[in-house]
């Protein structure tokens, strides 16, 4: 049996610190170092960045695929609310997921 501990995930502890950025004259070749998140409770993985584009954009990674957004899910009209932690708005239409970060995993 395993444990997740997690914390309240946000748009800075979720950079990905190996990003390319569109202006970046070298662009790193390995594939981004995405965060294990669990979103509404279920794992999967998550990123903050420019992923070699030119603005900020979160990325959203799910294994297996989410019933809604299937197995990637990205947009840059993202934000997270300071009043809940762990709640990530999207859109113009009050659309929201619960995103926690998984901090370790201890085996029993």
């Amino acid at each position: 049996m395993s444990e997740i501990s997690t914390i309240p995930a946000t748009e800075q502890n979720l950079v990905v610190e190996n990003d390319n950025h569109g202006f970046d004259e070298k662009q790193n070749q390995e594939p981004p170092r995405m965060h294990d998140v669990l979103i509404d409770g279920e794992p999967a993985k998550a990123g903050v960045g420019s992923f070699g584009g030119y603005s900020t954009r979160i990325l959203l990674l799910f294994d297996p695929p989410h019933a809604e957004f299937g197995s990637e899910f990205t947009t840059k009209g993202f934000r997270f609310n300071e009043n809940e932690p762990s709640v990530m708005e999207w859109g113009n239409d009050g659309r929201s997921l619960i995103i926690e970060k998984i901090t370790s995993e201890k085996q029993e």
